[in-house]
């Protein structure tokens, strides 16, 4: 006795998951490009996203010193880190890449062969 509610062979697996990921598609598009509209908007998020990454290698910069007792060497490397992991998050922001698994679109994964 087989209950309905159990998946049956993979092709009914393959047909069931073609039709979700065609019933999901233009919300993962939305997600993996999701830029404010204005550029007030975007402004904000770059602003964001520098401060915040500084803020986070700062704070971690700073326990590890007092840990550690190696003040202000931490402090210092970690400051840096977060500036450059900022810049990093402003690049793929600016360029489009999106925080999507793998930082490729569509277009990219047609021209690879994927």
């Amino acid at each position: 006795m087989s209950d309905p509610s159990e998946p049956g062979s993979g092709e009914d697996f393959d047909r069931r998951l073609h039709r979700a990921r065609e019933a999901n598609a233009p919300i993962e598009e939305r997600s993996a490009h999701a830029l404010p509209k204005s550029g007030m908007g975007l402004a904000a998020r770059i602003g964001t996203e520098l401060v915040v990454a500084v803020v986070v290698g700062v704070f971690i910069g700073y326990w590890l010193d007092r840990w550690l007792g190696t003040s202000p060497w931490l402090l210092i490397v970690f400051t840096l880190f977060g500036g450059a992991a900022g810049m990093l998050n402003v690049f793929r922001l600016a360029t489009g890449q999106g925080y999507a698994a793998g930082y490729r679109t569509k277009g990219e994964d047609q021209k690879r062969g994927d």
